[in-house]
């Protein structure tokens, strides 16, 4: 995880920074898919679910995670970064994780506060590009994710 995500993302973060900028110019945009779970330590009950159940490969996963998100939250004086954390991403076409769909969906729905409603591979496709191009800033969760692809 720390080379896939952490690493690559850091070069990249580094290039679009360091890149030359006319004075003046806005803010360069940055889409970073992170993840809902990236949010557990500021919901009840999502630390307690990191620390004592969620498995070690998970853990390196989110501290990758964790770590582009601080970088960029570092450059923002001349990047605009667009966070994308959602839950569990289907399509149609991909039949496995069909069967958790409703059980991701139900928990968020009853109010699990460390369980993010899913989101279709399309729908976060167009949120992507509708944040980039838009005003987006910050971290976007399933709500702001679907406002986003409904408006482009």
């Amino acid at each position: 995880y720390d080379r896939v995500t952490r690493q690559t993302a850091f070069a990249a973060i580094d290039a679009t920074a360091g890149r030359v900028r006319l004075p003046f110019s806005p803010r360069t945009p940055f889409a970073f898919v992170s993840c809902a779970e990236s949010g557990w330590p500021d919901v009840s009950g999502g630390a307690f679910v990191e620390s004592n159940l969620a498995p070690e490969w998970l853990r390196r996963y989110l501290a990758a995670k964790r770590a582009v998100e601080a970088k960029l939250s570092k450059t923002s004086d001349v990047l605009r970064p667009v966070i994308f954390r959602p839950s569990l991403i289907w399509s149609w076409d991909k039949l496995d994780v069909l069967p958790i769909i409703p059980v991701f969906n139900l928990a968020s729905a009853l109010g699990v506060p460390f369980v993010d409603r899913t989101i279709r591979v399309g729908t976060l496709a167009d949120a992507i590009v509708a944040g980039v191009a838009g005003e987006a800033e910050g971290v976007q969760r399933f709500a702001a994710m679907d406002d986003l692809a409904a408006s482009g």
